[in-house]
C-alpha cells in the first residue's frame, strides 16, 4: 500500500527534507515497491536536469571567501609534501592528502602527554621505516633516545629544541644517523608543534 502524500514525501527526499524516521520508513516502502522506487528516480532525474537548465548563480562573496580560506588551510603545508614524499617513498599527491590530518590536530589519537599523533604509510621501498604525523604540546618534549637507524623529524609548524640546544623550526627537518642520542628537550612557544617523524630501524629510551 502506498503512503499517504506520496508524492510530497518523495519530493522532500530527494531535496534531503525529509527527517530521520521519516526517510527510513520510506525507503522501507521503496525497497518493496518497485512502482514508488521508478517515481523516485523520475523525479531524481527531472531535478538532475533542472538543476543543468537553471543559470549558474555567482557565489555570495561571504561564500567565496570561506570556501577558499576552508581549502587554504586544509592544502597549507601542501609545499613540503614533495619532501614527505621523498622520505616514505610514495607519490607527493599521498604526502599531500596524508597532510590533511593536520586540519584538525586536535583530534587525532594520544600517545603520550602531550603528544597526538597518526601513522603514516611508507613505500615499497621503506618497509622498515616507522613515521608518524604527531603534534606535540606547547612545553613538552620527548625523552633522551638512541637510534638503530637514521631518523628524519620534519616540521611542519612550530618549533622545539634538542637537549645540545639545536632549534628545529617550521620549514626544517632534523636528521640523527644511526647510533646517535638525543631528546627533544622542550617544544617553544605557544604553538604546537606538528611534525612528521621517520624512523629507520626503531630506537631505545636511555637515560
Amino acid at each position: 500500500m502506498h503512503p499517504v502524500n506520496l508524492d510530497k514525501h518523495l519530493e522532500g527526499l530527494v531535496l534531503g527534507h525529509l527527517s530521520e524516521g521519516e526517510r527510513a520508513g520510506l525507503e522501507e516502502h521503496l525497497a518493496t515497491c518497485a512502482e514508488c522506487a521508478r517515481r523516485r528516480d523520475e523525479l531524481e532525474a527531472l531535478c538532475a536536469e533542472l538543476a543543468l537548465a537553471l543559470p549558474p548563480a555567482p557565489p555570495r562573496p561571504s561564500l567565496r571567501t570561506r570556501l577558499f580560506s576552508s581549502v587554504d588551510h586544509l592544502e597549507r603545508f601542501a609545499p613540503m609534501a614533495p619532501r614527505l614524499a621523498e622520505l616514505l617513498d610514495i607519490l607527493p599527491n599521498e604526502a599531500r592528502r596524508s597532510l590533511h590530518a593536520f586540519e584538525r590536530p586536535e583530534t587525532l589519537p594520544s600517545v603520550l602527554p602531550g603528544m597526538r599523533a597518526t601513522q603514516l604509510a611508507a613505500g615499497p621501498l621503506r618497509q622498515a621505516t616507522e613515521a608518524i604525523l604527531a603534534c606535540l604540546a606547547p612545553g613538552t618534549g620527548l625523552p633522551r633516545h638512541k637510534h638503530r637507524g637514521e631518523e628524519y623529524v620534519l616540521v611542519f609548524q612550530g618549533s622545539f629544541i634538542t637537549d645540545d640546544g639545536h632549534v628545529v623550526r617550521a620549514g626544517e627537518e632534523l636528521r640523527s644517523p644511526p647510533g646517535s642520542v638525543h631528546a627533544i628537550a622542550r617544544i617553544l612557544g605557544d604553538e604546537h608543534c606538528l611534525c612528521a617523524i621517520i624512523n629507520d630501524g626503531g630506537f631505545e629510551v636511555v637515560s
